[in-house]
């Protein structure tokens, strides 16, 4: 496990200041926020939509579709979610879902991502996923 950098306590904290739990028709949004960071050096962000019928998304899908959006970068060296409330946050592991699509966006984010988990640390993407599929 690697320790974390000043850029990715930076991250963490840019993840802390998304969350924002609001409840909106369908359900809730901004529940967690998730910040990550491009091989280019370029910062983006999100949050998560938990609405009925199943229509929501995580933070991780929220940050990345911003990347996909306002660059042309795919590359993620560094990314994060959390939960936070007035006094404290947890950092999260990505769900599978995000995991799959963090490699599908592109393959080489299976060996070089790093992952901020609890307690502080990062891992690499690939030690996350079972199995790869994707050539």
């Amino acid at each position: 496990m690697m320790v974390l950098t000043k850029k990715d306590k930076e991250l963490i904290e840019r993840a802390r200041k998304l969350t924002h739990e609001t409840k909106v028709s369908g359900g809730v949004v901004g529940e967690v926020g998730c910040a990550l960071l491009t091989k280019g050096g370029k910062i983006f962000t999100g949050v998560s939509m938990d609405l009925s019928s199943g229509i929501g998304f995580c933070a991780e899908h929220s940050a990345i579709a911003n990347m996909i959006s306002h660059s042309n970068e795919t590359e993620i060296e560094t990314i994060v979610a959390l939960w936070a409330d007035d006094n404290e946050f947890g950092i999260m592991y990505p769900c599978g879902r995000c995991r799959e699509l963090m490699e599908m966006v592109n393959v080489k984010n299976r060996k070089n991502t790093n992952i901020i988990t609890p307690g502080d640390k990062k891992i690499k993407l690939e030690k996350l996923l079972p199995g790869e599929w994707l050539e």
